[in-house]
């Protein structure tokens, strides 16, 4: 990306050097896979089994490790994320280049295996015993329901696997122990992927408890156990379910910051209207701070109808102008009236410092430390559209090509369904301002036309929007544009001349 990769150099010289040495660090130790593997396998050998039979099993850990790492390796390969095409496996949640999604897993890998021997420590062994219901698992578990969240289900799935099959065959554990704490973890990962509310998470908890539950109390029983000892081993079930769920929210609410994902708990705190960057819009650029609730409005509609992400999307609206605060002045909804500052230069210099606002957002974004994804979007909302207005007043009507590559915008192309939506609300938003009262057809021919014209000029070929989807896109903006110019029936005696003046309140 263009404009990312500038504004990531402007970063840096303007003090905002920390998160671009981490990215040229992660770049450089991903670059160099022999040595990460060399690394993972260690660890594994260390981690897998009891620390205190570490030298006379570590020939043992070792096959066993190497053999981990050669699965996993595979498997990211063919995924995509060891590959220089990116991530293959893309999150809506995470929306992280390759180099991210990699560190995610490395790093939620290891800690989830620290967490079991942790556990096994303080329980001296014990915890990995169906008598206390499997509770040294609980931080494999969570790390799987994170991986699941943050990058993707599938990856989630193998990895936790790896894992699990590795501390089975060093511990030598049996066979139903694993098979019970499989069945189980695949269950949490496989329920908590969505995320969108606290309730899943709620849900997934409870489906994970009640399994560890129903199997340490079934494996308790079938050892012959007395009955309160198999209820007591239930317990301790629901105990080890509870665990996981708390530790995968403390990895979330850890990890969402230095990575910059775009969480729903994030993300529904970027949408209050009290954060500062939108309260700072709001008093120095009113008119583009109602344009872009505008805008939040028709995107999450959009959004909800073609599955898309609806959060996502409105607080992407919410923040796709916010570049604009450098020179609110410039932008005619916020002139109120007074002589546009544009008659004043030529159009050249008016195109430039139009399409600027894309870059100046992004950075601005960057500094508060907005999630990546809506980073992403900020810099897509335009595409390389035409700034229409000031090229046709440079060519006084005619066409000139190769003058025209000069009046667009930088781009790049809205790469999600997300950014493609956004693009195409701001479009419609800010063409609709200029509709008098027309009825319900005729708006919809009108926002037929606006997104006709974004499709024709390519700026949708590089997202994954169907042409199902943008009918279902028209169909959504028309809703909230004609719901949002509804008429007030008039007071009585207040009614001028020249306009009518309607009611707040019938």
């Amino acid at each position: 990306m263009r404009v990312l990769g500038r504004s990531t150099r402007r970063g840096a010289r303007s003090g905002h050097s920390a998160p671009v040495a981490l990215g040229q660090t992660l770049r450089a130790l991903f670059h160099a896979p022999v040595g990460v593997s060399a690394i993972a396998i260690l660890l594994l050998a260390i981690f897998n089994g009891e620390l205190r039979t570490l030298p006379s099993t570590l020939p043992e850990r070792l096959l066993i490790a190497l053999a981990q790492v050669g699965l996993l390796t595979a498997f990211f390969y063919q995924t995509g994320i060891l590959r220089p095409t990116g991530l293959a496996l893309r999150s809506p949640v995470a929306q992280s280049a390759r180099e991210a999604g990699l560190a995610l897993t490395l790093l939620i890998g290891f800690f989830s295996l620290l967490g079991v021997r942790a556990a096994a420590l303080v329980g001296q062994g014990a915890t990995l015993s169906p008598e206390l219901g499997f509770l040294a698992f609980a931080p494999v578990i969570g790390g799987g329901m994170l991986l699941s969240v943050l990058v993707h289900p599938l990856l989630a799935l193998f990895t936790f696997a790896v894992l699990l099959g590795g501390i089975g065959a060093t511990l030598s554990l049996p066979i139903m122990t694993l098979c019970s704490v499989g069945l189980s973890g695949w269950s949490a990962i496989l329920a908590i992927a969505p995320m969108r509310r606290r309730t899943h998470m709620f849900w997934a908890g409870a489906l994970l408890s009640g399994l560890l539950a129903f199997t340490a109390f079934s494996n308790s029983l079938t050892g012959a156990t007395a009955w309160l000892e198999s209820l007591t081993s239930g317990l301790w079930g629901v105990a080890a379910g509870v665990g996981a769920v708390a530790l995968f929210w403390l990895g979330l609410s850890l990890l969402e910051r230095p990575f910059r994902l775009a969480t729903p708990m994030t993300l529904l705190e970027l949408a209050s209207l009290e954060q500062p960057l939108l309260r700072e819009l709001r008093d120095k650029a009113p008119g583009t701070y109602f344009h872009s609730q505008q805008v939040g409005q028709l995107a999450e509609e959009a959004a909800l109808v073609i599955g898309a992400d609806p959060l996502l999307a409105r607080v992407a609206g919410y923040y796709h102008d916010i570049g604009k605060l450098s020179k609110p002045e410039f932008f005619i909804e916020n002139q109120d009236g007074v002589d546009t500052l544009h008659a004043q230069i030529n159009p050249t210099l008016s195109a430039r410092i139009i399409a600027a606002h894309v870059r100046e957002g992004v950075e601005l974004a960057r500094q508060h430390r907005l999630p990546t994804a809506v980073c992403d979007i900020i810099a897509q909302h335009h595409g390389t559209t035409l700034i229409t207005y000031f090229y046709y007043q440079a060519v006084s009507g005619g066409h000139d090509p190769v003058l025209e590559q000069h009046f667009r915008y930088e781009g790049p192309k809205p790469q999600t369904r997300e950014a493609a939506i956004v693009m195409l609300a701001d479009s419609v938003e800010a063409a609709s301002r200029v509709l008098g009262d027309v009825t319900p057809a005729r708006l919809a021919n009108f926002v037929h036309e606006i997104i006709e014209m974004r499709r024709q000029d390519g700026q949708l070929d590089e997202c994954t929007l169907t042409f199902r989807d943008l009918k279902l896109i028209e169909e959504a903006f028309v809703r909230v544009l004609v719901a949002s110019r509804h008429r007030r029936i008039e007071y009585p005696g207040a009614k001028t001349e020249d306009e009518p003046v309607y009611a707040v309140h019938p």
